[in-house]
């Protein structure tokens, strides 16, 4: 969990926070996220997704585009000695990550966002949290 605000340099390299690096491992795996942001995941976390992608149905033609979309940008990636990691270009288009980004901490994975799409997601969940979390039977805070 948490909020950190870091840049990504000309050469696509970006600072994961070290709350992070200490749970990710020597190796770990970024690939597209849903809202235009990347998904990191450790390597554990990682088969359990690919379990959970195994388990759809390979004649159902969404499951078979969700799971290409998924693994196809999927890397394995690892710190350099400053504690960061060398994002894909593909990556570094799919989440429109130019300067300013946000690593965030959620639940089983952590996600990547330029700065600026990161603060319109906030502002729109902003004002909709009492309605949004209305809509979940059972949840409270």
């Amino acid at each position: 969990m948490g909020e950190y605000t870091h840049t990504i340099d000309d050469k696509g390299r970006l600072i994961i926070p070290a709350k992070f690096r200490s749970q990710l491992g020597d190796a770990f795996v970024i690939t597209r996220g849903l809202d235009h942001c990347l998904y990191g995941y450790p390597l554990i976390e990682w088969q359990a997704v690919q379990q959970r992608l195994a388990s759809l149905p390979s004649t159902n033609a969404s499951a078979r585009k969700l799971v290409r979309y998924f693994y196809a940008a999927a890397s394995e990636c690892q710190f350099d000695k400053q504690g960061r990691v060398n994002l894909p270009t593909n990556l570094i288009q799919h989440a429109f990550l130019e300067k300013d980004c946000v690593v965030i901490g959620v639940a089983s994975h952590f996600e990547i966002w330029d700065a600026d799409r990161w603060a319109n997601y906030q502002d729109d969940a902003a004002s909709n949290f009492d309605q949004l979390a209305a809509g979940f039977d059972g949840l409270s805070f």
